[in-house]
Parts: C-alpha cells; sequence; structure tokens
C-alpha cells in the first residue's frame, strides 16, 4: 500500500511545463496560518481532546531529470508540484499520538497561489489527520494501560518544548530546466561505447529545486529552500564465469553550473569503465581473515553503514504493542552514551551549518532549520572514541530531552533523526597518514600470517541503483547477524604489488567494528549523496571522512552458481566521428 501512495504522489508531481499559474506567496502563508488558528480554536470531537499542537508544510518542487545509455538519451522530464504535511497531536506533550506509528500525513496540493482553495484543501486534510490521531492516541493510552514500568521507563514526555522559529529568505528562482544536464549525460554515457565489455552504461542526472514554507501552532514560520545536482554514472559487466559485476561515479553540486568541469567527469568516467572491464578478468578472492584499508569513497560510506544510521536519539515505542506494530527499533548506538564506540583516534562531529568541505565543495547536507522548525545545531558525537551525544528530534529520552536540530524528513513521509553533515576527524598515533604510510599499516596489522591485506575503493552502500549480482542476493540473504557489506572494488595487497579481485563479501562488519580501526589517512573525501530517496524525494547528506583501516574483517568467498554469460558478442558500436 505504501508504494501505491507513493506512486500516486510522485505522478502528482508529473504536471510538464509550468505555464502560467498564479503566484501570491501572502495569500499562501495567510492560509496556512488562517486555518491553524481555526483549528486550534474550533477542531474537536465531543469529550475526544483537542488538538495541542499543528504544523503545516508546504514544499513546491522542481525537478529535472535526464538518463542516457550509450549516447543515447533514454529519459527527458520535468517534474513540478507541491506537497503537503500535516503533523497534527492530540493529548500533552507528555503523552500524544506520536511515536506509535508512523502519524505525519503527506498530501499533494494544488499548485496554484489560491487562498480559498489552500483553505480547502487544509481544512480536508487536517480532518483526516484528527481522527488518526485519536484513534492512535487511544490504541497508545491502551497499550500502556497494559505494560509495567521498568528500568527504561521515564517521564521525560513526547515532545520537547523549543522556542518558535521565524526564518525567511529570498524565495528561490523555480527553473529546473532539462538541457542543463541532457548534454552531460549524454556524453558521460557515450564513453562506454568504447568499452565493449560493459553490457550496460548509464548516465541520470537530477537537478532538483525545493521550497519549504513551514508554519505551527507555536508561530513558528520557516520560508527557505534548497538545490541539489547529482550526477549518477553506473555500468554493469559479467565475468566468463557468470559473475555480475558493477561500478558507478557519482558527481554531484547544487546546481549544474557547479558540477565539475565536463573533461574531468569524462576522465573519471573512463577510468571507471576501465576498472570494471579488468574485473571481468581479475581472480576470485578467497574466504578468511583481512586486514583491510577503506580507501577514499569507501571509507565515507563505511561511516556512512556503521555509524551514520545508528546515531539516531529517538527512544523506542514505549510499548510492546507499538513496537510490533510498525517495527520500530532503538538505534545501535543510542544506548552506549558515555560509552567508547570507536577507536581513540577518531572523533565525529554532525554540522549542519558548514556549507561547504576541503576543496571548497559545497556540501548537500547543510541546512539552517531542520524539518520540525527547530535550528541547526552543530553536535559533537564521538570524542576520541567516546560517544558524547545523539542526533536528536524533538521526540525526547532521558539524557537528551532537547532537540538539537536533526529532524530531517523525506518528502513522503515524517520526520526522524538523520544527519547533515557528518564529519569525521582523527588525532594521535596512526591519525593522519600518506598513503604510503597507511600500506606500512596495513602490512603491520596482517604481519604473522594468515591474514591477507585489501584496499577497498567502493562499496555496494544501495545508494545508486543497476544490476543486481543475483548469486549474492541469494547467497546471503537470510541468516543470523548483520547483512554482509559487498566491495565494489577491491584490490589485494602483496608486498608492493595491488591485484584486483572480485567476488568478495565482508562480513560481521557492524558498529563496534569502529573499535577496529587502527589508522586513518590524511586526506578527507567528501561524500554528498541523497538518502531515502531520490532527488526532492530524499534527504540531502554528506560525510566527509579519510580513509579508514580495520584490523580484523571476516571475508567470505561468493561462491555458487552464476547465469551464463550471452551467448553470442555485442554488436557494438560504429567509430566516433
Amino acid at each position: 500500500m505504501k508504494r501505491v501512495v507513493v506512486a500516486a504522489l510522485v505522478l502528482a508531481f508529473s504536471s510538464g511545463a509550468r505555464g502560467t499559474v498564479r503566484v501570491d506567496d501572502a495569500s499562501v502563508r495567510q492560509a496556512l496560518q488562517d486555518e491553524i488558528a481555526r483549528t486550534m480554536s474550533e477542531l474537536h470531537l465531543g469529550d475526544e481532546p483537542r488538538p495541542y499542537y499543528l504544523a503545516y508544510t508546504i514544499t513546491d518542487a522542481e525537478q529535472a531529470t535526464v538518463s542516457a545509455t550509450f549516447g543515447a538519451l533514454t529519459a527527458a522530464h520535468g517534474y513540478e508540484g507541491r506537497l503537503l504535511r500535516t503533523d497534527l497531536r492530540v493529548g500533552s506533550a507528555a503523552f500524544d499520538n506520536t511515536n506509535f506509528e508512523p502519524g505525519a500525513k503527506v498530501d499533494a496540493l494544488p499548485i496554484e497561489d489560491d487562498y480559498a482553495t489552500l483553505r480547502r484543501e487544509l481544512w480536508l486534510r487536517t480532518d483526516e489527520a484528527y481522527k488518526q490521531a485519536l484513534e492512535l492516541y487511544a490504541r497508545k493510552r491502551a497499550a500502556a494501560a497494559g505494560q509495567a514500568g521498568g528500568d527504561d521507563a521515564s517521564d521525560v514526555g513526547d515532545f520537547s518544548k523549543e522556542p518558535p522559529t521565524r526564518v525567511e529568505t529570498p524565495p528561490p528562482a523555480m527553473r529546473a530546466e532539462t538541457d542543463a544536464l541532457q548534454a552531460i549525460a549524454v556524453k558521460l554515457s557515450a564513453i562506454f561505447r568504447e568499452f565493449p565489455d560493459i553490457s550496460n552504461g548509464r548516465a541520470t542526472g537530477v537537478y532538483s529545486i525545493v521550497r519549504r514554507r513551514m508554519a505551527s501552532s507555536e508561530t513558528t514560520w520557516v520560508d527557505d529552500s534548497s538545490r541539489a545536482t547529482r550526477i549518477e554514472v553506473s555500468a554493469e559487466a559479467q565475468a566468463d564465469d557468470g559473475m555480475k559485476l558493477r561500478h558507478f561515479a557519482s558527481f554531484s553540486a547544487l546546481e549544474p553550473a557547479g558540477l565539475p568541469p565536463l573533461a574531468e567527469m569524462e576522465k573519471g568516467v573512463r577510468a571507471m569503465a576501465a576498472e570494471l572491464t579488468a574485473l571481468r578478468k581479475a581472480p576470485v578472492a578467497e574466504s578468511g581473515t583481512a586486514a583491510v584499508l577503506f580507501e577514499g569513497a569507501a571509507g565515507a560510506q563505511l561511516v556512512k553503514l556503521l555509524f551514520a544510521e545508528q546515531i539516531a536519539g529517538t527512544p523506542p515505542p514505549k510499548t510492546a504493542a507499538a513496537a510490533a506494530d510498525d517495527g520500530g527499533q532503538e538505534s545501535e548506538l543510542a544506548t552506549k552514551l558515555q560509552q567508547k564506540v570507536a577507536a581513540p583516534l577518531l572523533s565525529i562531529v554532525d554540522d549542519p551549518l558548514l556549507a561547504t568541505g576541503p576543496g571548497k565543495t559545497p556540501l548537500l547536507g547543510a541546512y539552517a532549520v531542520d524539518d520540525e522548525g527547530v535550528p541547526a545545531q552543530k553536535v559533537s558525537l564521538v570524542e576520541h572514541g567516546v560517544l558524547r551525544s545523539l542526533l536528536m528530534t524533538r521526540t525526547p529520552r532521558k539524557e537528551i530531552a532537547r532537540s538539537n536540530g536533526h529532524a530531517r524528513a523525506p518528502r513522503f513521509a515524517g520526520p526522524h533523526a538523520h544527519i547533515g553533515t557528518l564529519v569525521v576527524t582523527s588525532a594521535g598515533a596512526g591519525a593522519g597518514l600518506p598513503r604510503k604510510a597507511l600500506l606500512g599499516e596495513l602490512a603491520r596489522a596482517a604481519k604473522g600470517g594468515g591474514v591477507t591485506m585489501y584496499v577497498v575503493r567502493l562499496l555496494d552502500d544501495g545508494l545508486v541503483g543497476g544490476g543486481e549480482d543475483d548469486l549474492f542476493s541469494f547467497s546471503f540473504g537470510g541468516g543470523h547477524g548483520p547483512p554482509p557489506v559487498r566491495p565494489l572494488v577491491v584490490y589485494r595487497v602483496d608486498g608492493d604489488k595491488e591485484t584486483l579481485v572480485r567476488g568478495l563479501a565482508l562480513e560481521n562488519l557492524q558498529p563496534r567494528s569502529l573499535k577496529d580501526i587502527t589508522a586513518a589517512g590524511r586526506e578527507d573525501y567528501v561524500y554528498n549523496f541523497i538518502d531515502q530517496g531520490a532527488g526532492f524525494a530524499g534527504v540531502p547528506s554528506t560525510i566527509i571522512s579519510p580513509s579508514l583501516l580495520i584490523s580484523d574483517v571476516d571475508v567470505r568467498r561468493i561462491t555458487g552458481k552464476n547465469r551464463k554469460p550471452p551467448l553470442y558478442p555485442a554488436p557494438g558500436f560504429p567509430p566516433a566521428g
């Protein structure tokens, strides 16, 4: 059912050319504020509790998307639309309808700024939200009545008190045109014509412009905007034994004009295609124990998988019944405050206020106000390996009662704790090492025999779509423990020689593996990505991290049967020019 709702909303965004529509910012703001006032004074049902909090967030989005394969355009379209997220709470801040089941409602709105039409839509959506809130509140109260208090029970409430926020920035020029991306996608995908062993090669460009207007019953008013451009280039190939292989490269900026020069992107894609072609003939790795250097992008991806996805401070639902209903689980690091969670050489902060990174790279994860209307804050999460804080929304926990401005919302869901710009730094022994010294530390970790040395340069972190390795997904599905991590590009190190290998899975990597990091590189890598959705629908995020060396990793060779390669060769392409 959830996929159907999301698909319907995406269709609502597809409206072709904007044409001439009424634009009246004042009427939008007035409609929001007037309906909030009417709701808070008039909405009730018999003896049921009235709303004690109401927030509307209107998101206007324009998005240009282009795709090309082997130099041929496959898609070029624009999306335009408006969404409304309604957050209505009944009960009180001490106990309300939230943190039980998903409560925020997301609906499509007309894109024209007509006061009367918007008021009517707000009224209908609020009525639905109120009825749902009453139902959830009754179920949550009944479930709580059947639960005994325990050590984890605390009287911190369900909603923290925060001062109202007022932020108003000039509205963006809403012109997300496909022309700026089309030539780039065509030229980058055409590079794969030079590599006959690549079975599928594509480039996708997305440029999104989002304007957000949030009004709440606490008098918060936020009117701001964001932009993001991302080029994803991916390719697949198949080894002679049938093993499926894939590779990707990505480029990001705030606007298409800020992307790296085309020649630089072409150089990166050509290197990626050559590496993927070489992978077809690479030997299959062996199972065993390894010391692994996660280099460049892989270092930031490792932090995403082991840390960024486990640092939310939102407590689990207060009742066993609630946990069973929505499957909500507390993040793995949430219960480890003031404990050692990483190697002492590592410190980690999340700073959404940081606009540019190394080399003046624009950071997609930058924002000033979160999706609950709370100003973003720089949060020191890990200090020399010790966990000092968590990312918080307005849902408190006993250790941290206030939000630190990290409520982020995918466009089709409610806010939850999420990173903005996560920055990993290192200090002390093993920190800030050049590559040659990192390889020396890698050899030292493997000294004594029985440990293989690997350099991993790219992981499959699920962010870039493409072909799926059927064997990998079937061989490692289910079972106990964390899912294995799939490296896409990995080299085995033997002395001074680095040999490309394939068919490797990294097992038992989990948050506590951060304590096994023994060295960190000197150079920082900026990893911009859109999490939990693509384009305007996801959460713009950034991780900045050096290369990281883990001294003890279980590796497993991917075994089993593969599908046969094509029975006859590809037809090829005519010479360029």
